[in-house]
């Protein structure tokens, strides 16, 4: 294993501490986010505390003030050769290296700053965490998948309510319900002529001043 020393430009650096390991990820600069040489010597470091006969325990952490940011997806966008990963999760390691290990002695997460996505998921292989109250956890990427759907569902909000609700019956009924074209053209007229004097006069009337033109709405 490699003596801890902050200014060797390795990766991963460790350091002895009696039965103790401490693994470090050397990449402040971003934050210590994980590029592949850093995913396999993050893997070499925890396999050989785990081999090792006097080490009990490690301590997994981040030099710079973070913890981990993921995988490093500059590097992910500038890789000219396609990323090859293994299919069957039984074979090979994961993408950030060690965290389909499954450690036979203790491995503590000692977190700091940022710890999302892929360093989230390093936080995890730990079996405790000892974690700052200021650091951040969480999987950033999966955030915007709500934020579009809020964005979405707001937008629906502010259509004329009754209008939308009878045609999404309308188009449930046609699909499950009606046992032909006549009854499903039948339930669409005589749920939605009640809608016509509620909402679509008055719509028609904005749209008719400017409202709406063009697919915009205020």
């Amino acid at each position: 294993m490699n003596q801890y020393n902050k200014n060797i430009s390795q990766t991963v650096v460790s350091e002895r501490r009696g039965s103790v390991v401490t693994v470090a990820i050397n990449r402040p600069e971003v934050r210590n986010a994980v590029n592949q040489e850093t995913a396999s010597r993050l893997l070499d470091e925890l396999q050989a505390f785990d081999s090792a006969p006097d080490l009990n325990v490690a301590v997994l952490h981040g030099i710079g003030g973070n913890f981990c940011a993921g995988y490093d997806l500059k590097m992910l966008a500038n890789q000219k050769a396609p990323l090859k990963l293994e299919q069957d999760v039984t074979k090979g390691p994961g993408p950030m290296g060690p965290s389909r290990l499954q450690l036979s002695k203790p491995l503590i997460a000692a977190v700091s700053g940022f710890a999302v996505a892929g360093g989230l998921e390093l936080a995890l292989l730990a079996d405790l965490r000892v974690v700052e109250e200021s650091a951040v956890m969480g999987v950033f990427c999966r955030r915007f998948a709500l934020q579009a759907a809020v964005q979405l569902a707001e937008q629906i909000s502010s259509f004329p309510q009754q209008c939308l609700r009878t045609d999404r019956s309308s188009a449930v009924f046609s699909c499950y319900d009606a046992q032909s074209f006549t009854q499903a053209m039948q339930y669409e007229f005589d749920h939605g002529v009640k809608v016509i004097q509620a909402e679509a006069i008055p719509g028609a009337i904005q749209f008719s001043s400017g409202v709406g033109r063009g697919g915009k709405f205020p």
